[in-house]
């Protein structure tokens, strides 16, 4: 049989027509077809307008108060946002010197002054740590930057910049004598300042 005696034998035979309950089992396997509707776009035309009212009012209520004082500066809005910017800034300053300080615990710290070693470092509270440096007293230091190194009320705090931190030694200056803290594992990857105050 060649392909032209198969296309008329083809031609011939009638298939039956598809039972109903198969087309409709088979329509029941398929999600229905959603029909368009105005509810998904009305609520982002909602949304995008009360955002908009709101993006208004906030900047008149602003321009409004600009124009009572003397600059943005002194609006409440921006002193408080100032305020939240330097709280998370001194919050992170906090969190990286605990972590360098956690490190410091972990390398077996030594402690010379003039190049003799001394009684070891004592760890006190928060990022601190005390250092008895002979002829000169006790001092502790962090590698807590202090902003601005004043009090909130403008009076010094106590701590100066004394030397700095770098890779696995702390340096810095107690009175006359020059006091290093050699780690066996560096403690840092960037040189950073320490600050020292003299407790007694």
């Amino acid at each position: 049989m060649n392909d032209t005696e198969l296309d008329q034998l083809l031609d011939t035979w009638h298939a039956p027509a598809a039972p109903r309950s198969l087309r409709d089992g088979l329509r029941a396997r398929f999600p229905p077809a959603e029909r368009p509707g105005f509810v998904r776009p009305l609520r982002w035309a909602l949304a995008i307008a009360f955002a908009s009212i709101a993006l208004a009012v906030v900047t008149l209520a602003i321009g409004q108060a600009a124009q009572s004082v003397d600059s943005y500066g002194d609006l409440p809005v921006v002193r408080f946002v100032y305020r939240l910017y330097e709280n998370f800034l001194q919050g992170r300053e906090a969190r990286r010197a605990e972590r360098i300080v956690a490190k410091i615990r972990e390398s077996e710290p030594k402690v010379y002054v003039d190049g003799r070693v001394i009684s070891p470092l004592q760890f006190a509270p928060a990022t601190t740590m005390d250092v008895l440096v002979p002829e000169e007293g006790v001092y502790s230091i962090s590698l807590y930057r202090y902003m601005g190194l004043r009090t909130a009320d403008g009076r010094p705090t106590g701590w100066v910049e004394a030397g700095h931190v770098h890779a696995n030694m702390i340096e810095f200056q107690a009175g006359s004598k020059q006091v290093r803290v050699i780690c066996n594992q560096p403690i840092v990857d960037n040189d950073r300042p320490v600050f020292a105050m003299r407790r007694r």
